[in-house]
């Protein structure tokens, strides 16, 4: 693995931990077992490889939703398939909630790059779930928004309580809804 594609998956798996805020260039340092420098020379700024491991790491979600259109021919099963993952993540012990929440959190301005970063890939992530809605048999706008609703309120939820049982009992509210379209 190049070295800068190693920085951007450690930043990322440090940033999901712990939170942009508590990711300095030396905590980043440390976690990646590497000096400042190579930080520096990599990516000028701890800036730069924020903007740079958002977008990489936006694409690669983007790009394992397409296999999963590919790969997962139940309607009900893919379009549950975002909730699925949560739950997974918590079972794992790796939930800590949506990188990309987090980000517009960190950078509320909306004209700084990782705030457009994030709001471009949740923009993705909606278009994801008209598709996967349509794959289902609704083409309904309004159960697109509650069922967008559902989940990133779930996120919410899932922060505080990290209880699976959450997610079991949001999948039944997002079948209602696709049903009801």
């Amino acid at each position: 693995m190049r070295k800068k594609d190693y920085l951007i998956e450690s930043f990322i798996s440090m940033v999901a931990e712990r939170g942009m805020a508590s990711s300095g260039v030396d905590a980043i340092a440390k976690y990646a077992n590497v000096s400042k420098k190579t930080i520096y020379n990599q990516f000028g700024s701890k800036e730069a490889l924020a903007i740079e491991a958002i977008t990489k790491f936006s694409e690669t979600i983007q790009s394992k939703w397409l296999t999963e259109r590919k790969e997962i021919k139940d309607p009900t099963e893919l379009l549950l398939k975002f909730f699925t993952e949560l739950e997974e993540s918590i079972e794992n012990d790796m939930f800590y909630g949506c990188i990309f929440i987090n980000m517009c959190r960190e950078y509320p301005d909306l004209d700084h790059d990782l705030h457009k970063i994030s709001q471009v890939h949740k923009n993705a992530a909606r278009a994801e779930l008209k598709t996967r809605l349509k794959i289902y048999g609704c083409d309904s706008l309004d159960n697109l928004l509650k069922i967008e609703i559902l989940y990133e309120g779930l996120i919410s939820q899932l922060l505080v309580s990290q209880d699976p049982n959450l997610v079991s009992k949001v999948k039944e509210f997002v079948l209602e809804a696709a049903n009801k379209g």
